[in-house]
Formats: C-alpha cells, sequence, structure tokens
C-alpha cells in the first residue's frame, strides 16, 4: 500500500517537463515563440546559466560569449599585502635574528626567485615545520597536520590545474553544511576562495600546510585519471569559447552549468544529472605582471585541445 502511495517516475518527468517549459528564456532578444506544449516534448534542448533558463542551444551559447567576454575583461584581482611579513613575525617569535632575516633577503635578491620563507629554510635558518606556523599566523589560519589526499565528492572536486595554480589541496569535504576544506603551500588567496564558492555552491574554509606536503600531494594527484576535466589553450576570440562550451554541453545534454574566473583560469562546469564536466580556458595575460602565485608550475604544460564541432538544432 505504501508503494502505491509513492508518485510514479513517469509522472515525476511530466511535472519536471512542465516546470521547465513555464520557463521564459533568459535571453531578451531569443525569437523562438513555441507554444507550451512544444517546449515540454523538446525540454532537453534547455539548459541553465548562472541559474537563468535558456530555451536553445543558440540562446545558450550567445549567452556564454556574453559571461566570457565580461570574464577576460575582468582585470585579476590584486593580491592584498600580508598584514605582518613573515620574518618580522619570525624575529617577533623568536625563530630568526634580524640579522638572518637580512640574509635571506639578500639572498633572495640575488638569485631573483622563490618565496622568503623558503630561503629561510634553504640557509637553516628555520624549518619548514616552523616556517608553516609562521605563515598560519600571518593569514589567520590553522595549520593542517596532514595532507594525507581523500576521496572528494564530485560534487566538490576542484580541477587539477587551478590547484596547481594556487598550490592547496582539498582536505575535506562535509556534506552536511556544504563545506570544502582547502590547505593552502603558499598564500591564501581569499578571491579564488570566492570564486570557487560560486561555482560549486559550497562554503570553503582555508588552513595552510608546509610546501613540501603540497607538491608532494599535488605530484600523487597527477597520477590519477581525471576524465572529467579538459584544459584548452589561450584562446583570442571569447565567441570561440563560448562555441566551444555550447558544444560540449549540448554534446553532453547538460542541465546546468556555472561559469567564473578564478585567477588566471575561466572554469566552465557543466552539471549532468549526477555527473559534471569541467572545461578550463586559460586567459591570455602578460605573465610579467602576474603574481607569482599565477604562474604556471615548472615542468606543467598546457593541453591544447581542439574545439568540439557544433551542435546544430534541429
Amino acid at each position: 500500500m505504501r508503494n502505491l502511495l509513492k508518485p510514479l517516475p513517469w509522472t515525476t518527468d511530466w511535472e519536471a517537463r512542465w516546470q521547465e517549459s513555464r520557463a521564459v528564456c533568459g535571453l531578451l532578444s531569443c525569437t523562438a515563440q513555441k507554444s507550451v506544449w512544444h517546449r515540454m516534448w523538446r525540454h532537453n534542448e534547455g539548459a541553465r546559466l548562472q541559474g537563468i533558463f535558456y530555451c536553445r542551444p543558440q540562446c545558450l551559447e550567445t549567452a556564454l560569449i556574453g559571461q566570457l567576454l565580461r570574464l577576460e575583461a575582468q582585470a585579476p584581482s590584486v593580491l592584498p599585502p600580508n598584514r605582518i611579513p613573515l620574518g618580522l613575525l619570525m624575529v617577533a617569535r623568536g625563530r630568526l635574528s634580524y640579522e638572518q632575516v637580512i640574509s635571506a633577503l639578500a639572498a633572495q635578491q640575488a638569485a631573483r626567485s622563490g618565496k622568503i620563507g623558503e630561503w629561510f629554510e634553504k640557509l637553516g635558518f628555520a624549518s619548514e615545520q616552523e616556517v608553516t606556523a609562521a605563515l598560519g599566523l600571518q593569514w589567520g589560519c590553522p595549520v593542517a597536520s596532514s595532507v594525507d589526499l581523500v576521496d572528494i565528492p564530485p560534487i566538490a572536486q576542484i580541477p587539477l590545474a587551478m590547484l596547481e595554480t594556487f598550490h592547496m589541496l582539498p582536505l575535506h569535504y562535509v556534506p552536511a553544511s556544504k563545506t570544502l576544506y582547502l590547505a593552502f603551500g603558499e598564500r591564501v588567496d581569499h578571491a579564488a576562495l570566492y570564486a570557487i564558492e560560486k561555482i560549486l555552491d559550497c562554503r570553503t574554509q582555508p588552513c595552510v600546510a608546509g610546501r613540501k606536503a603540497i607538491a608532494q600531494g599535488l605530484d600523487r594527484m597527477r597520477q590519477q585519471p581525471r576524465p572529467s576535466e579538459v584544459e584548452f589553450g589561450p584562446m583570442r576570440d571569447p565567441s570561440e569559447m563560448g562555441r566551444v562550451c555550447g558544444s560540449y554541453m549540448a554534446r553532453l545534454k547538460a542541465e546546468d552549468a556555472r561559469v567564473g574566473r578564478v585567477g588566471p583560469l575561466i572554469w566552465l562546469r557543466a552539471n549532468v544529472r549526477a555527473s559534471h564536466m569541467n572545461l578550463l580556458f586559460r586567459v591570455r595575460t602578460d605573465e610579467t605582471h602576474l603574481p607569482s602565485a599565477f604562474n604556471l608550475p615548472p615542468g606543467r604544460g598546457i593541453l591544447t585541445v581542439s574545439p568540439a564541432p557544433p551542435v546544430v538544432s534541429a
């Protein structure tokens, strides 16, 4: 008797079609005039972008191009200055002397590379644990006791290229509160965390961890297959990016997508029922004016993927 009271699958499907058919296309210039019954029958053509429904692939592609134009023109977020310089903080805690900080700064300036914390370690002035603890105080974040790789559910997974760019690793995800914990090996980028929250529709909580431990975790992740990620080389034309994204969404029959800019990367996340697909585009900018955290990790190349063939709607 209890099973008889449950809604039948086909009734639930038709209810979803009816709700979708009542949605008005978010593109103001949309010229498609369809009856309610026609929209119910062809409801699979439509998809949502940033929560707004678009009735046809052409409408979705136009909206995508508009979003990508805005994101490409968006100036990269300027990293705020540290509250207290790391060297001064470690001197105040009695971990370093003033002379040691001056020596590390001179070595960093002569080499024109590396973080000041790395030079404290190279010169034997401080251990990695001491530098990590100081970073935690500098950014007001807890220090992770370990960075062992864990299984993050697909709903909260971040593309590998983005993790490499910001030198971070996912530590834990709490489904009840939709909270994702991320460990940073260098500086904590709150602008990136905010963009990730918008795309994944979750909360993020940062912490700091040892730089070497983060690098080892990223190396292990590179050995794992990641079939739901596609990274493209820099594209000059946002219209081309829009066509590629629209083609992928049409081929996958994606129901919903969110797009945003995280540092030098434009990230489109398309949701297909219980799975998802991540498309990444690297914004073409002058890397000499970007912070070092935005540069590609050594030895990593960009995978150039041919755009998907255009999809022509019936």
